[in-house]
């Protein structure tokens, strides 16, 4: 009998959210029938109702860009209206036997439940971790009322499941704890680039602008992802080190991005940071597999010290030595392949990049062991099979 999944994702457009896109198009080239139901995006991923790569993909209106708590409130009560339709439209013209959903947030276990009554297996596929996620967003909070509640909405999540799926380690810990649950009751798929489609390219020196060195950032510029902190970083880097040999590409977008053009402004260091917004992964391969050097300004707090960055992947199978804060999670997916700074101390962050922009035979070893990391343990091609596997022991 085969298996018909259905995919939520509330956070990011489909495709655009990449993890809920490689499981998907892994699942439907093992031969399950697939859905899914995400937002449509801002800038991408407008249609209603999309086939991707030969899945179903519906999409409900995003009715705030949310940037408050109160907003973020408007935005999850819409969207579990809306996935409640759309997944009620979905079972009565295709069904489905089991829901994937991923987070964040952790809001829709009433959907869960309600389905799991009607036999549906349910697999939550745990991102991010919401409650650390909303003490590094709204940074300076305390663990309030609204952290408990968020606690409270994940304990409920992980007890509407049948299967838990975690990124890492930290994570799978955690939802052992948090969630009181059986080691065979939660699984570890690992994010990864899908080498095939994803890989170093070669050099493109135009690129570079006439610069004798490229820096890139590749990832969402959030509040919490740590752009700010690498912007006082490069202010550091040409005002107090002296260093205007070297451009900043910054590649990504997000709800602090308006903010961030705004910093470097004020800082009127324009000249040395290019914004590229988001493009293409062809485009992004050729600035990556350019670069002399990349940059993971996540600075250490609740979620990010535990969390697994995906760009740190996309920089080791682009042969990008890397500049990191100093991560348990970083460390472990890089290991020799990056240098650490502590404490989210910027100005020494500039310091690290300095002194590998001069030290080039480091800068190409580092890349060496990086890129045979990736190849050899963290892409998506050896991570699929712990995700085959989970499916193929549900009963349904």
């Amino acid at each position: 009998m085969t298996k018909d999944i259905l995919f939520i994702v509330e956070n990011l457009s489909y495709p655009f959210d990449r993890r809920v896109y490689r499981e998907s198009i892994s699942l439907k080239n093992a031969g399950y029938n697939v859905s899914v139901i995400s937002p449509k995006g801002v800038e991408q991923d407008k249609n209603s109702y999309d086939i991707v790569d030969g899945i179903d993909v519906y999409r409900y209106p995003l009715l705030v860009i949310s940037k408050n708590k109160f907003h973020y409130l408007i935005e999850y009560i819409t969207s579990i209206f809306f996935i409640f339709f759309l997944s009620l439209k979905i079972l009565f013209n295709k069904n489905f036997h089991i829901i994937h959903i991923a987070n964040p947030p952790d809001i829709f276990f009433p959907i869960l439940s309600f389905y799991r009554i009607f036999g549906k297996k349910i697999i939550f596929d745990q991102h991010d971790l919401s409650p650390e996620s909303y003490l590094s967003r709204f940074k300076g909070q305390r663990k309030d009322i609204f952290y408990k509640i968020q606690l409270i909405f994940e304990y409920l999540t992980y007890k509407c499941s049948n299967i838990v799926i975690t990124t890492n380690n930290s994570y799978k810990r955690i939802a052992k704890q948090r969630g009181n649950l059986r080691d065979d009751k939660i699984f570890i798929v690992r994010n990864g680039p899908t080498k095939k489609l994803f890989d170093y390219c070669g050099e493109f020196k135009e690129l570079k602008e006439g610069f004798k060195y490229m820096v890139v950032y590749i990832g969402i510029m959030g509040v919490q992802d740590g752009v700010d902190f690498l912007i006082r970083s490069i202010n550091y880097f040409v005002k107090v080190l002296k260093r205007t040999d070297t451009i900043f590409v910054l590649i990504g977008k997000g709800d602090d991005f308006e903010n961030l053009k705004n910093m470097v402004k004020d800082f009127g260091i324009e000249k040395y940071v290019k914004f590229t917004g988001r493009i293409s992964d062809k485009d992004a391969l050729r600035y990556l597999s350019t670069a002399d050097l990349a940059a993971s300004p996540d600075p250490e707090n609740p979620l990010n010290s535990i969390s697994t960055m995906n760009k740190v992947m996309e920089y080791m199978i682009t042969k990008c030595p890397i500049v990191s804060y100093d991560l348990p999670e970083a460390k472990y997916s890089a290991k020799d392949g990056a240098v650490y700074v502590k404490g989210n101390d910027y100005e020494e962050f500039a310091k690290q990049i300095s002194i590998l922009l001069d030290d080039e035979n480091r800068r190409k070893k580092m890349a060496e062991y990086g890129y045979r990391r990736v190849v050899e343990n963290l892409i998506w091609e050896k991570q699929v099979d712990n995700l085959l596997k989970i499916y193929g022991n549900i009963k349904i």
